[in-house]
């Protein structure tokens, strides 16, 4: 049953382990690579949006001076602008010597005949013929959350890498997506204001020396943002830092093989197999809880120690499948669909306008209904416990046959449709006056039981 798990309840409960493990985790960041954000108070101070090229071009000289390692652009230059804005950047980007990495990025094309079309932006030919090119794409999982980041992508049959792997220095067209570690906690990511770097801060500029660097929007109203696991919002630099992060600290989490699951649950079947009727229900029950402990523990640490995340999603089904089946065991289905049904007919007896006297397999009172009050004038109180015979006038009295005429009744009263006769009964007030009644018999919960309708 586990292994049939269905495909959109398997991801869920994969991932939701996966990102609980993130939150119980906490690393640092390398601090090799560094945010230049273009953040609220940069964009209040230089007053406009969106800003002239020629801010990015003197941005450039100003990480020249720092000394940085890498410059990596996460802002969009597919379309030109103002020309002598874009010209000035040109020459920064020459006077860089060709080592600036721009975005280029895939987004659904506008072709309405063909939905699957795709465009792809790279940076216009003034800027791409003297900079390198990095893929920004990020997959977005059924959940809306970013979990999975290329290594790059192919463009018009080139393979491109991406920008997280740009910034590791670690990239290569055969490596598979990974799981970007999120245990690497955003706010030990170093971060310095564009506008800082940009008016000569000498604060800013010493923390970028020897660093790679990567510049981007984190304003809110840049709406560059993205969901990762466990609440978490970040920006589009940030996260393609933690990507770099991830492959920089060799943290390219990969999910354990299928195999090793199965092979967990078929060792979980075997112990319930044997210890389903040595051990009591409790016993059974602690040791499926220790297991599940134990196996939650065990992928915390291999999560923590190694590249990978060890997929609990089927064992964890499998044991609480069992101990379902354990509670289920416990339960006596057919004593309970009998009290239920017990019940039901208790509501019914009660609402009846005729009278029901219902007696167990001693013949003795257990069901006295409110048109058994109106008939003989006695209480419930009175009469549960007593034997049926004390309604006859006839067995008060003492009167020959009275009991042998019950017993032929209830002899009598397993036919289909019961038994009809008549007798003398006796009222609370001693008087005694004739009544009709239908006997029958049934199985019940506790024993066979009869009942009389007068």
């Amino acid at each position: 049953l586990a292994s049939k798990l269905p495909p959109l309840l398997r991801f869920a409960l994969r991932s939701a382990l996966t990102d609980l493990r993130f939150g119980w985790q906490s690393r640092q960041a390398s601090g090799d690579i560094v945010v230049v954000a273009i953040d609220a108070p940069s964009i209040e101070k230089i007053g406009i949006w969106p800003w002239p090229r020629r801010l990015h071009a003197e941005l450039l000289r100003r990480l020249e001076s720092a000394d940085v390692t890498d410059v990596v652009f996460d802002v969009d230059f597919s379309t030109p602008s103002d020309a002598a804005s874009d010209q000035a950047f040109v020459e920064a980007l020459k006077a860089a010597g060709g080592s600036v990495v721009l975005p280029a990025f895939k987004q659904p094309a506008t072709d309405a005949g063909n939905a699957t079309a795709v465009h792809i932006n790279r940076p216009v030919n003034q800027f791409g013929d003297h900079s390198w090119t990095a893929v920004v794409n990020v997959a977005i999982e059924r959940d809306g959350l970013v979990r999975r980041y290329p290594f790059g992508d192919t463009f018009d049959g080139e393979f491109h890498p991406s920008m997280g792997a740009v910034l590791a220095g670690q990239y290569a067209a055969k490596n598979p997506p990974f799981l970007i570690d999120f245990s690497v906690r955003t706010a030990s990511i170093p971060v310095v204001s564009y506008v800082d770097v940009l008016r000569g801060d000498d604060t800013a500029l010493n923390r970028l020396k020897g660093k790679k660097v990567i510049i981007g929007g984190t304003a809110l109203e840049l709406g560059d943002r993205f969901s990762v696991p466990n609440g978490g919002v970040v920006s589009g630099p940030i996260l393609q830092t933690l990507a770099a992060e991830s492959i920089l600290q060799n943290r390219t989490l990969r999910w354990t093989s299928d195999v090793m699951a199965l092979a967990g649950v078929c060792i979980i079947a075997l112990i319930m197999m044997f210890s389903w009727r040595r051990l009591s229900a409790g016993v059974r029950v602690i040791v499926l809880v220790g297991m599940a402990a134990a196996t939650e523990a065990i992928a915390i640490l291999v999560q923590t120690k190694l590249p990978l995340v060890f997929d609990t999603s089927l064992l964890l089904t499998a044991i609480a499948v069992y101990m379902a089946a354990i509670a289920l065991d416990e339960i006596d289905f057919r004593d309970l669909l009998g009290r239920i049904a017990e019940n039901r007919f208790q509501r019914i007896a009660m609402s009846l306008g005729d009278g029901l006297v219902c007696t167990d397999s001693n013949h003795r009172i257990t069901v006295w209904n409110p048109g058994a009050v109106a008939i003989f004038g006695h209480q419930p109180a009175e009469m549960i416990g007593r034997p049926l015979d004390s309604i006859c006038a006839a067995s008060v009295k003492g009167a020959p046959g009275s009991i042998s005429t019950f017993e032929a009744a209830r002899a009598r009263s397993q036919q289909p449709g019961g038994v009809v006769m008549e007798f003398d009964g006796l009222r609370s007030n001693g008087e005694v006056f004739p009544v009709e009644a239908c006997f029958s018999g049934w199985q019940g919960t506790d024993g066979f039981q009869y009942g009389a309708i007068l």
